[in-house]
């Protein structure tokens, strides 16, 4: 099911993944960028309906740390990159595997197995870059209005594809996009190598403005190629639509030599998001933490971390707490080490210290996400959940979009004895991902429960004339 979905999703807009460069087909001039039928805001409406029916079938990885690493990433390269609508939705996939995928109106999609085929951040970020490059060209709906054929796929109509595939199966989803799709392959790989050459020349140029070292693309082609060779089973042939291709490589390497040479020292942070994606992938703590253990490499810092999460996940504290001091010393402030040290806490019934440490931390960062979901989880365990409650409403409106945050909302609000605010959360989970039906149900089993309360019932009344209007665009798809 994944694979199809992501399939389509690459036919959405052109991709980074080792399913995009088996082809060798050629394009026109893609001309002005803003020149396009579809506007900037249908494009974001229909990427964020994308998103949600995405969501409601495949697994996301539910980390505050790595989100907000991804997240913060990604943002440094847009502020040096063409994008000019920057209302950016990021969903980091639990899949094993590279690629990452952009979505018409800013929605971007990172495996977490980038983390696990990726040597730097340099490289991580070369990938994401190709993706905005491609979001801030409109490549996907500057291709469709590159057609006056009538057997074009609407943008729309694309994304119903889509949309099917999520709600009704893979199957289905592709059979109904498979007529359309067929007949506009033809025209639709012409822009191919052309939309891939322009996003792998924008992209190194916002790798570089970020100050990363721009060689980072090459050497991520060359990952590919390898992962390609040993891949026991190719995609099918109609996702091949984004070759890569001796030539590309070579240009890559040419365009890279271009930059100054310069000397580039890699982001600890990225590092530490490697050992908790590999923790993550891993059936076999033991079997890393001996593998990290007595590390005396460049990454020293990043395995002694992996061996500090590996035994929290044996949850062996006191060895933890050992391993982790050292860290916590030479770099108090880094947050992988606040929230490791949180959660040492927590295993250890240390709920008092864990709070005293949270809450001066997100004094120093207010807002902070990877804080304010640990320190609720806090409070949870010390059955604190009205202060959890409090904390997680408080956040959920600073990050509305975030299905992550009203699943734990809804799980503490009925710890709490909330029941409103359960069905509240809920409904909102369930629109995230898709689940319209079961987001209604929710909304009158708490309407039912606002008594007299006015302000409350009009508000839910709106929740659902919204959830009617995503429906009704739905169709219209």
């Amino acid at each position: 099911m994944f694979k199809h979905l992501l399939g389509i999703g690459l036919l959405l807009c052109a991709s980074f993944s080792t399913a995009d460069y088996n082809s060798s087909d050629n394009l026109p001039d893609l001309g002005d960028v803003t020149a396009s039928r579809y506007s900037a805001q249908q494009e974001h409406d229909l990427g964020r309906m994308w998103l949600k029916m995405f969501r409601s079938r495949v697994k996301t990885v539910d980390d505050p740390l790595m989100q907000d690493y991804i997240e913060s990433l990604l943002y440094k390269l847009v502020s040096n990159s063409e994008l000019k609508d920057r209302r950016l939705e990021t969903v980091v996939v639990d899949n094993p595997t590279i690629n990452a995928f952009a979505v018409p109106g800013g929605v971007i999609g990172v495996h977490s197995g980038l983390f696990l085929n990726t040597d730097n951040e340099a490289q991580l970020a070369g990938v994401l870059a190709h993706e905005i490059a491609h979001i801030s060209q409109r490549h996907f709906t500057r291709s469709l209005d590159k057609s006056a054929q009538s057997t074009i796929p609407t943008l729309a109509g694309l994304l119903a594809g889509v949309v099917l595939a999520a709600t009704a199966g893979a199957d289905a989803g592709i059979a109904a996009i498979t007529a359309t799709q067929a007949a506009a392959l033809d025209s639709q790989l012409r822009f191919s190598r052309q939309n891939e050459q322009e996003a792998d020349r924008l992209g190194m140029e916002t790798l570089a403005k970020s100050g990363m070292d721009p060689n980072a693309v090459p050497a991520m082609f060359e990952n590919m190629g390898k992962n390609l060779r040993y891949a026991r089973s190719k995609p099918p042939e109609f996702l091949l639509t984004h070759p890569l291709t001796d030539s590309r490589v070579a240009d890559s390497k040419n365009r890279a030599r271009q930059y100054p040479r310069k000397v580039y020292t890699d982001n600890l942070n990225y590092q530490l998001m490697k050992m908790r994606a590999t923790l993550f992938h891993s059936n076999n703590a033991e079997d890393l933490l001996k593998n990290w253990s007595g590390t005396n490499s460049v990454n020293g810092e990043a395995h002694r971390y992996g061996v500090v999460i590996a035994l929290i996940k044996l949850e062996r504290w006191d060895e933890a707490a050992q391993e982790l001091a050292p860290l916590l010393e030479d770099d108090g402030q880094r947050i992988a080490y606040r929230i490791a040290e949180a959660d040492i806490l927590i295993g250890k019934k240390e709920y008092d210290k864990a709070i005293a440490m949270l809450s001066n931390q997100l004094a120093i960062t207010p807002g902070n996400n990877p804080y304010t979901m640990e320190l609720a989880q806090v409070f949870q365990e010390a059955n604190r959940y009205n202060e959890a409650d409090i904390l997680l409403s408080r956040q959920s409106q600073e990050r509305p979009d975030d299905p992550n945050l009203w699943y734990q909302l809804a799980e503490v609000r009925g710890l709490a004895g909330n029941i409103l605010g359960v069905h509240l959360a809920r409904a909102e989970y369930f629109i995230l991902v898709g689940q319209f039906e079961r987001a209604k149900q929710q909304l009158r089993y708490g309407y039912e429960r606002t008594g007299n309360n006015h302000i409350e019932q009009s508000r839910i009344r709106q929740r659902l004339k919204d959830i009617a209007d995503m429906e009704e665009k739905l169709k219209r798809l």
